[in-house]
């Protein structure tokens, strides 16, 4: 992959100066391009879909900003460049280590609680679920998520996954859906892929994954997956997660109903299965696989299950 012409030209008109060398490149769910450009800055160029969504995205990122929430400045966009191909322009911002220098669950969830805080006054209406958090998708010939290409959708290979994961999954998914918490906007991915820590400074990254769901699906979320880095799949035990549920609560002020207590569980089941699935779609069970088999029904019993 290499930067085309009409990115080229959208970012010299942009930024008003043009890319001179791509140092970075990566196409997953979108394609992003690092930039040198002839003026020595350099940025991270994004070209996807959902102009809807972006727009979205682009209030959170800039409302967070300006919140004080220290993320990577976007400079540029969002731009429909042809059909549904849309660009951005962020700073490029390589600094920090996957994990922080202190108490993880803890900071994690401080940085949670300031992140929703931060995004309570951004318009979200129609905001499409992330995939990872798609557990109403409401297809009840499925467990998972309707996906956006069978390469990503672990749906094509279930006979070949443990029969305890769809079980387990399917169980949180019900359990999720008896509640009818009301939704909050917040970042659904923290974790080592997407926040680099300078000490215990946080930088956040993935602006495109923020959800609106409530609050106590966010921390279950977090509470699971906030160990993942880059590479390195992982699930935070049990204690481990309560630690964040814990933290997010003493950030907040306010401590979770029994109801939400109960959902952040749940999620975090229904997200440990989801990652697990993965894990075998993209070639062999991982970390997440065994750790959400040896505690799911733990998981399950704490969610009220």
């Amino acid at each position: 992959m290499t930067l085309d012409l009409p990115a080229a030209r959208w970012t010299a008109s942009r930024l008003g100066s043009a890319p001179t060398e791509v140092f970075f490149e990566a196409s997953s769910m979108s394609e992003v391009w690092g930039l040198r450009l002839d003026d020595g800055r350099r940025v991270a160029v994004k070209r996807r879909g959902g102009g809807e969504r972006l727009a979205i995205v682009a209030r959170a990122h800039r409302a967070a900003l300006g919140a004080g929430i220290d993320a990577p400045d976007l400079v540029a966009g969002p731009d429909l460049l042809e059909h549904d191909a849309w660009l951005t322009a962020e700073e490029w911002r390589p600094e920090g280590a996957f994990t922080p220098d202190g108490d993880a669950p803890v900071l994690f969830g401080r940085l949670l609680a300031r992140i929703v805080a931060a995004l309570a006054e951004v318009g979200a209406e129609g905001l499409e679920p992330t995939p990872w958090l798609h557990y109403d998708h409401g297809d009840a010939a499925r467990v998972w998520p309707p996906a956006s290409s069978s390469r990503w959708d672990p749906h094509r290979i279930e006979a070949d996954l443990p029969p305890a994961l769809a079980a387990l999954a399917a169980a949180a998914r019900d359990r999720l859906a008896a509640s009818d918490l009301p939704a909050v906007l917040g970042h659904a991915d923290l974790n080592g892929l997407n926040v680099r820590w300078v000490g215990e400074h946080a930088i956040v990254h993935d602006w495109d994954s923020i959800a609106l769901r409530p609050e106590a699906v966010l921390v279950g979320t977090l509470a699971l997956d906030h160990p993942a880095a880059p590479d390195a799949g992982a699930a935070a035990d049990i204690a481990t997660g309560a630690r964040v549920i814990a933290a997010y609560e003493e950030a907040t002020g306010r401590a979770f109903a029994a109801d939400e207590v109960e959902v952040a569980w749940a999620t975090s089941v229904w997200l440990g299965c989801y990652n697990a699935a993965f894990e075998h779609l993209h070639g062999a069970p991982g970390a997440v696989t065994a750790a959400i088999l040896r505690d799911g029904e733990e998981r399950l019993a704490l969610a009220g299950v």
